[in-house]
């Protein structure tokens, strides 16, 4: 006969802790109602209704296509401008994300980083409060947190169904936010780096993945260039970046700024890098103080920059935010110096936080830029606390284990 569980043992089971998340989640859905909390929304319901028409996207509305696609799936069952379906969808997202979440912790730090991540992501003041964001946020964190999941089993064992895998999660991250090409590249470098030993079953994986990302990316990019749009990089951040540039509270902090109401111009990739560089090579002290400026903004624990008022980002809930930042970031620094499971892993997961960060440095930084990789610092954190805590993870693991089926008489 085995023994009996403690009555506490619940408390060590990740899927306890994602039903407790989830149903977190849809009271703060059902407080909200059928509407949306900030201006930029309307962007995304208006490419959504094109789409459930029968319109083309095009290229004259800045925001990728994907989340868009995933509202006018939303409308087309609940019906038109239905914000709850929206969410409904959302949230079952979100029993994914916190899924991919547990997954990660214990690949690579065990059953006991798995106990103690479960409960950080099911009760992580700003994933719940995304769960009902009309916006990207929660699906790209979603795809982000699935492309490195597939990123370390490629680095463990190759294979060209896990690189078609990972070129669908880039793909479509870059529908969602063309800001996927930052930690992209970071898992990149790793997944080379700490996959060589596999030679040549690595490189027959990522020339999958590359000729998928082709296959499913390439026929939105012709219809954008058959427009004539196609050449625009990232529109909306440029617009972000000049607006704090020339805006006369944005810019107060930079050194670097243009006159009031100069005119805006969305620039192709190679224009835009050709500018910014003759920028830096002009005042190139000014240039790194204002990349610097906004890379420890990315990392500021009360979230600010915010125009539109709600009861969301008042200040004693924006404090509550932040003394939950403060805490995750304290214990995700040490779960990537002295964290349990391989330093691989662990670099794996900081790789995806600094090149986002590194990426919006270059144009503009806000809290909610940052709350996609805030998974990867709950891993991270869950990775710390195994290593300090070992005994205490131990016996959550213990309890977490499925007990064992008694002999047959």
């Amino acid at each position: 006969m085995t023994g009996a569980r403690p009555r506490w043992a619940i408390l060590a089971q990740p899927k306890f802790w994602i039903a407790v998340g989830l149903g977190l989640r849809i009271l703060h859905v059902a407080t909200i109602g059928n509407r949306y909390l900030f201006g930029d929304t309307i962007e995304y319901v208006q490419m959504a209704l094109r789409v459930l028409h029968g319109v083309p996207l095009t290229g004259a509305n800045p925001r990728a296509p994907a989340y868009p696609l995933l509202m006018a799936f939303s409308f087309w069952v609940g019906g038109e401008e239905n914000f709850v379906m929206v969410r409904i969808v959302q949230l079952a997202v979100s029993i994914l994300h916190m899924g991919l979440v547990v997954r990660l912790a214990r690949r690579m730090g065990g059953a006991g980083a798995a106990a103690v991540a479960a409960p950080m992501v099911a009760l992580a003041p700003m994933l719940v409060f995304v769960s009902g964001l009309l916006y990207p946020t929660l699906f790209y964190s979603t795809v982000l947190l699935g492309l490195t999941v597939v990123a370390w089993q490629l680095a463990e064992k190759p294979t060209v169904g896990r690189g078609v895998l990972f070129g669908v999660l880039l793909a479509c991250g870059w529908l969602t936010d063309m800001v996927i090409l930052a930690p992209a590249i970071g898992i990149g470098v790793w997944l080379i780096a700490a996959g060589r030993r596999h030679g040549a079953a690595l490189t027959r994986a990522l020339a999958a993945a590359a000729l998928t990302v082709v296959v499913l990316a390439v026929p939105y990019v012709m219809q954008l260039r058959s427009q004539g749009s196609g050449q625009v990089f990232m529109s909306k951040a440029q617009a972000v970046l000049h607006s704090a540039r020339s805006d006369s509270v944005l810019s107060r902090d930079r050194w670097i700024r243009f006159p009031p109401h100069s005119r805006y111009e969305a620039l192709p990739a190679g224009a835009f890098v050709s500018r910014e560089f003759g920028l830096f090579w002009k005042r190139p002290v000014a240039f790194v103080h204002d990349y610097l400026l906004e890379f420890l903004h990315f990392f500021k624990p009360l979230a600010d920059r915010v125009t539109t008022k709600n009861r969301y980002n008042q200040l004693p809930i924006l404090i509550v935010g932040a003394v939950w930042f403060v805490g995750l970031m304290s214990l995700s620094l040490v779960g990537l110096l002295a964290g349990a499971g391989p330093v691989r892993g662990r670099l794996l997961l900081a790789t995806v936080v600094l090149a986002t960060a590194a990426f919006y440095a270059f144009f503009f930084t806000q809290a909610r830029y940052r709350i996609p990789v805030d998974p990867h610092l709950v891993v991270l954190a869950a990775l710390g606390v195994a290593n300090a805590f070992p005994r205490f993870c131990r016996l959550l693991a213990e309890a977490s284990a499925e007990p064992a089926a008694e002999p047959a008489a």
